[in-house]
């Protein structure tokens, strides 16, 4: 009984042992996307040292190495790009970029040291051709079997899929179905993602989701708030709410695809609020910034192939009529006009943007005063308007 007893520690504290070890994946943009464990597992005959063959890197090519599926022992370097050899930190570290390609890995779980060699690609090379396409795009493939491509632009017109080095082509009908050789598939104006399975012939082409993320009131940067289209190119949200959580003065997000932070979207300039402009992309090398808007309630569009937003507040038609004081045209081009509805003059107007700081400032003593907006960037401002008995405060916006 003694000895069945000590076998049965020993296996269960062996089991433990095995439970325990280490794994290490490489996650990032450059691997497929920021997903806990990374898409590309290394193995290890010792857990110490970790190796990986032929391992693809797409997109932008960041990449961190993960240590047990977790972002609080995901390594990076102190200084880009870090390629192709470093020793992974975790404070302060920023995402390794590494070269496109096919690449073999080493990496050590005590140094944290890594380094890549130059590997080779052990994949047939599926393409997708045409569809108003300025040029073919390759699609990732861990297997050489399961193909995919997320968030590709098309601006519209027939497609294929070819595999390079031979005269294999195939098409069929749009949006999925088996593939026919030689054919075509009528593909719309949309940004969708690819997926294409080369043993079973098949393939689906499906519209990317696109969403809010920030640090509004239903998301706190962890939810997305997704958009609604009916042609995957206009994507809208009426009425939306955003309401800063933790006690935040204004709302900061960004957009993305598939609910994915490599395929997000910002602005170029950090903030800087702007409710309408033209995002740019991290997908090719962009180093997008939060949007910054005031609280409020908006009418947002986005054009997902022009990347063009705007973020339309519900009440910034209403003439404030019932108030002391109005304020037209809002938003304006060049100038606004602010009139008392009473027959108490304006003394003082005082306009701020977002961050509070005062952009422009005006002593009069009129009922009617026009103020010159033509030097202010665009965005959202807020100006307090003073008479002897009334102080307002009216948000005004500069397109």
């Amino acid at each position: 009984m003694k000895t069945k007893l000590h076998y049965l520690i020993i296996a269960i504290l062996f089991g433990f042992g095995m439970n325990a070890q280490t794994t290490v994946s490489i996650t990032g943009t450059g691997t497929g996307g920021w997903t806990q464990p990374g898409a590309v597992a290394l193995t290890s005959t010792d857990g110490e040292n970790f190796t990986g063959t032929n391992i693809e890197i797409v997109g932008n090519g960041e990449i961190k190495f993960s240590e047990n599926a977790n972002w609080g022992t995901s390594y990076g370097v102190a200084t880009q790009p870090g390629f192709p050899s470093g020793v992974g930190i975790l404070t302060g570290a920023s995402n390794i970029i590494a070269t496109l390609g096919f690449w073999n890995v080493t990496y050590n779980t005590t140094s944290k040291a890594y380094s890549f060699t130059a590997g080779v690609n052990p994949n047939a090379i599926v393409k997708i051709t045409g569809g108003g396409l300025v040029s073919d795009v390759q699609l990732q493939t861990a297997n050489g079997d399961l193909y995919f491509k997320k968030s590709v632009s098309f601006p519209g017109g027939d497609a294929k899929f070819i595999e390079e080095g031979t005269a294999n082509q195939w098409g069929g009908a749009f949006p999925d179905g088996p593939v026919v050789a030689a054919a075509l598939i009528p593909v719309p104006a949309a940004t969708l993602n690819i997926y294409f399975t080369k043993s079973a012939a098949e393939y689906i082409f499906e519209p990317v989701v696109v969403s809010m993320i920030g640090n509004f009131v239903g998301s706190g940067w962890g939810t997305d708030v997704d958009l609604q289209t009916t042609d995957n190119v206009h994507y809208t949200l009426a009425g939306w709410v955003g309401t800063p959580q933790n006690n935040d003065l204004v709302l900061h997000m960004k957009i993305r695809d598939n609910h994915d932070w490599g395929y997000q979207f910002g602005v170029p300039a950090a903030n800087v609020s702007e409710i309408s402009g033209t995002l740019i992309n991290k997908l090719n090398g962009g180093d997008p910034k939060d949007m910054t808007l005031p609280p409020g309630t908006y009418d947002v569009t986005f054009n997902r192939s022009t990347l063009e937003y705007s973020f339309t507040s519900v009440l910034a038609a209403k003439s404030f009529a019932a108030n002391s004081f109005k304020v037209f045209p809002n938003p304006t081009n060049s100038n606004w006009n602010f009139v008392s509805n009473t027959n108490k003059k304006i003394n003082t107007i005082q306009v701020s943007d977002i961050l509070g700081k005062v952009v422009l400032t005006r002593i009069v003593s009129s009922n009617n005063v026009n103020i010159d907006a033509s030097g202010l960037l665009r965005g959202v401002y807020f100006a307090k308007i003073a008479s002897d008995n009334s102080v307002q405060t009216i948000k005004v916006v500069k397109n």
